[in-house]
């Protein structure tokens, strides 16, 4: 079997899951608004907008992604996300990247936050949700799983970086909604659980870290 086949998608997290995972932030937006979502895989967070009466127009490159949601009735564009924030100023109540700027190295990732502070009309919000680093789960293994990661962002960058950019931060943290939650009825993977919280304390199992910023500058 050639090696160019193999992908780590078995790391990923199940449409449900995600569904769950996402749907705290459709909260950020309001009724009747335009929220572009970069990297949109198969759309989930696009059909929540879209159940929310939000407009979402998704950006993707995997063509099959794009196709599917198009299928369900709602905007997705396959296109690299940096000539569609170039191509679309001013142009968006939210903007939102979830898993998306730790496949950038240092330049391009900061590139991307300037282009999304771009696509925003004033009062807009912009949303980063990536992996927590400081996780000793994230940063020994789970980080690498995904072998198109490139580098970690910390929160405390994320922050100065929108606060450089013209952004008031608004809410971050991390997200309790992805964390892991044991149950007792698998009593085995319950116990190392709480073993190894009880080991690391608060770098085990922290959530994804996430930052909402409100654009207050043209």
């Amino acid at each position: 079997m050639n090696i160019s086949t193999f992908h780590a998608n078995k790391f990923v997290a199940d449409a449900d899951k995600t569904r769950t995972m996402q749907r705290r932030y459709v909260d950020y937006f309001r009724k009747g608004e335009t929220v572009a979502d970069l990297g949109c895989g198969e759309g989930i967070f696009l059909s929540l907008l879209a159940e929310a009466g939000i407009k979402g127009v998704g950006v993707d490159l995997t063509p099959q992604f794009v196709e599917g949601i198009r299928q369900r009735g709602l905007d997705a564009h396959c296109a690299d996300v940096f000539s569609f924030l170039h191509d679309h100023p001013q142009s968006f109540d939210g903007v939102i990247a979830s898993h998306l700027i730790e496949h950038f190295p240092a330049e391009r990732g900061l590139q991307l936050m300037q282009a999304m502070f771009d696509s925003l009309r004033v009062g807009g919000r912009m949303i980063l949700i990536t992996p927590t680093y400081r996780d000793i789960l994230v940063s020994s293994e789970r980080f690498w799983l995904d072998i198109t990661h490139v580098r970690p962002y910390p929160l405390l960058l994320l922050k100065a970086v929108f606060e450089h950019l013209g952004l008031e931060v608004a809410d971050s943290g991390a997200d309790p909604g992805t964390r892991m939650r044991p149950s007792i009825v698998h009593l085995r993977s319950f116990v190392r659980y709480w073993s190894a919280k009880l080991r690391f304390g608060k770098y085990f199992d922290i959530g994804d870290t996430f930052i909402v910023g409100k654009k207050i500058v043209s």
